[in-house]
């Protein structure tokens, strides 16, 4: 007959067992429910900021069924969700042309203590333009390398006089693909006066490829002395800079002055922590190659004295990958 303290021990390396296996099944469902966004590329995930349309005040205590997704009409099931949970891939898009020199230290200074407040997962690449632009940085989580970067491509005027934005982001978008964390929140933030024009078409070939990688553009617009002097206009056209890119992505545009950028440079980054990501499988799901249109709003039921706005993409090009 078995003892009494051998059946202790026994039952003992039963319960260890038991809890060692559920904890490894309980992080592989953690792992497989982020993941998920990484490996099934049937998932269409959008990014959204989600504020109140007086106040413009972040709002940040929904749940999936506060959301409803459309595409083309036809209500899409949100299959994944979360808010704040993947990592970021940045680019820092400086200015560092003629008009800005005045405040480049503060640009500079800026972005370095935006550095601290990214998550260690995060990644940052740093691409700089004037009359031409580099990517001077490719995605890394060195920070100190990041830093360093940000110091030197701010310290000369190597790359021109001009604000010729369209290239450079255009660049920067299609760069975006090589982000090396696939399941990331892709985010283009462009640091700028602002006194950039890009032509119609340019513009619709840049838009589609941030479309395509499903990359956000945030614009920090920074007021030097020369910009507040300066006439926006360019050839009879009014500039509207990165307005058209912030605005098709469902991104944000943060204004201030030189004496803010550190400030505001904060803000878009708490901003960007506060997004939620929603995925969804099309109900439609031809590999077709068009563009299809979403809409993402909050649900009538949820009953708030708030005016949500819903800041996101406005749809998406299907293409199913091998």
């Amino acid at each position: 007959m078995m003892s009494s303290t051998r059946v202790i021990v026994i039952l003992l390396v039963l319960g260890s067992s038991f809890v060692a296996q559920s904890t490894s099944n309980l992080k592989a469902q953690t792992k497989d429910s982020i993941d998920v966004v990484k490996v099934n590329t049937d998932l269409v995930v959008f990014d959204a900021q989600v504020i109140d349309k007086k106040t413009r005040r972040i709002i940040g205590d929904l749940s999936r069924d506060d959301f409803e997704v459309t595409e083309n009409g036809v209500r899409q099931k949100i299959s994944y969700f979360s808010r704040d949970e993947l990592p970021l891939s940045i680019i820092f898009l400086l200015d560092v042309s003629r008009s800005v020199r005045p405040i480049i230290h503060q640009i500079r200074d800026g972005a370095l203590n935006a550095l601290q407040r990214l998550k260690p997962e995060d990644e940052v690449a740093v691409m700089a333009f004037a009359s031409t632009y580099k990517l001077a940085q490719d995605f890394t989580r060195d920070r100190p390398q990041v830093s360093e970067t940000i110091t030197s491509v701010t310290a000369n005027d190597d790359l021109g006089n001009g604000t010729f934005l369209g290239n450079a982001l255009e660049s920067a978008a299609t760069h975006m693909r090589a982000a090396p964390a696939p399941g990331s929140r892709r985010v283009i933030l462009i640091v700028t006066d602002n006194i950039a024009v890009t032509s119609d078409r340019e513009t619709k070939n840049i838009v589609d490829e941030l479309l395509d990688n499903g990359t956000v553009v945030y614009g920090l617009i920074v007021q030097a002395a020369f910009g507040k002097a300066f006439k926006i206009m360019s050839f009879g056209q009014l500039s509207k800079g990165v307005n058209d890119f912030v605005e098709r992505t469902g991104g944000e545009i943060v204004g201030a002055d030189k004496k803010e950028v550190d400030e505001k440079l904060a803000v878009v980054i708490d901003h960007l922590r506060a997004r939620y990501t929603l995925g969804f499988r099309p109900s439609n799901d031809r590999d077709d190659g068009k563009f299809r249109p979403v809409e993402i709003k909050i649900a009538a039921t949820r009953k708030t004295k708030e005016k949500p706005l819903v800041l996101t993409k406005r749809g998406y090009y299907f293409r199913k990958k091998d």
